[in-house]
């Protein structure tokens, strides 16, 4: 029986990707964002509803599957709203390896699913959520993860009509207690300490 060379390189490239695809494991580790600035709608911690987009954050730390060539690389955000429950935003913060040679270097996202708890006071704005990691390393597949984003402010009040945030993602496999070690790592990232015992559940918002 005849096999046509068409036929040879078909299968040929179908083994390579299922090849790939099988050589794929979890990201892991953590990624750290900071010194972002944005505008918050309405303009003060304590009544805002919905959190403008920025892209002006920076890699300020990695750990596990992210490299330290993004150390200082600028990160996009995409606004979202100050609310509890679900909220699915494609490619919510996303950054791309720029010190590796063109055409070389990877993307790294993260597309949030839901917002699980919020922290709101005249002062202070925490907000832990869930979604995916992703990366266009073909070599990483798609990771639960958990994300903690923070502002704070001495009097709830922007700088030049600016905030300035900071945020954190984890993969879900690199915490030991997932479904509480979220709020426990988010807390640390702000340093809030007592303020847990002020937690304040946030009522629905829409973006305007």
């Amino acid at each position: 029986m005849k096999t046509s060379f068409t036929t040879l390189a078909s299968l040929l490239v179908g083994s390579i990707g299922l090849a790939l695809t099988a050589q794929a494991i979890p990201i892991t580790g953590q990624i750290n964002i900071q010194t972002g600035l944005v505008v918050l709608v309405p303009n003060q911690l304590g009544a805002v509803t919905v959190v403008g987009a920025s892209n002006n954050g920076r890699v300020t730390g990695v750990e596990g599957s992210y490299p330290a060539a993004l150390l200082g690389d600028a990160v996009s955000y995409k606004a979202f709203n100050v609310a509890l429950g679900a909220q699915a935003i494609a490619d919510f913060w996303s950054v791309s390896d720029l010190l590796a040679p063109v055409g070389t270097g990877f993307n790294y996202s993260f597309d949030l699913v839901s917002v699980s708890s919020i922290i709101q006071t005249p002062t202070n704005l925490f907000i832990n959520g869930m979604g995916t990691l992703k990366s266009s390393d073909p070599l990483l597949s798609p990771t639960a993860g958990m994300w903690s984003y923070g502002i704070n402010s001495a009097d709830g009040s922007p700088t030049n009509g600016f905030f300035s945030f900071q945020s954190n993602n984890v993969a879900r496999a690199s915490v030991a207690d997932g479904g509480s070690a979220v709020i426990l790592f988010g807390l640390g990232l702000l340093g809030l300490g007592g303020l847990a015992r002020m937690f304040k559940q946030v009522g629905p918002a829409t973006l305007a």
